[in-house]
């Protein structure tokens, strides 16, 4: 990764970081870490499907396992907004206070609405005429 990359990612880092914590003020901290991992995965599914679609209007396809999106965005931005780990954490308290069905409708919660954010990113892409 050169400086310029590297740098990249760390001012979306702190960019996403800013994001987070701007959700977290007005919201409850479960729904705050919701909505951060919702948008962050419909920003992901965007750039993966923008990336596809312009490297294959430009005819250049990518050797490797998938799309890869800028990693300034996905890395940077998308890395520092969502977090698993916070998920993790707030599962296991919903569990050690035993409320295992909260813990699963979040978890559910989360699987659908992410997946649904990550899938309607794609067709926002898909569907936009990009340019190369």
């Amino acid at each position: 990764m050169t400086l310029r990359t590297t740098a990249a990612v760390a001012v979306a880092g702190g960019a996403g970081a800013a994001a987070r914590w701007a959700l977290t003020t007005p919201l409850d901290e479960a729904w705050a870490l919701l909505a951060a991992n919702v948008v962050g995965c419909a920003l992901v599914g965007w750039a993966t499907a923008r990336d596809e679609r312009v490297r294959h209007l430009l005819h250049r396809p990518r050797a490797g396992l998938g799309p890869a999106p800028s990693p300034w965005l996905a890395a940077g931005f998308c890395g520092a907004l969502t977090s698993m780990s916070a998920l993790a954490l707030q599962l296991a308290t919903y569990l050690d206070n035993g409320r295992v069905g909260t813990a699963f409708a979040w978890l559910g919660l989360t699987i659908t609405a992410c997946t649904l954010a990550f899938v309607a990113g794609r067709m926002v892409a898909m569907t936009r005429g990009v340019r190369p």
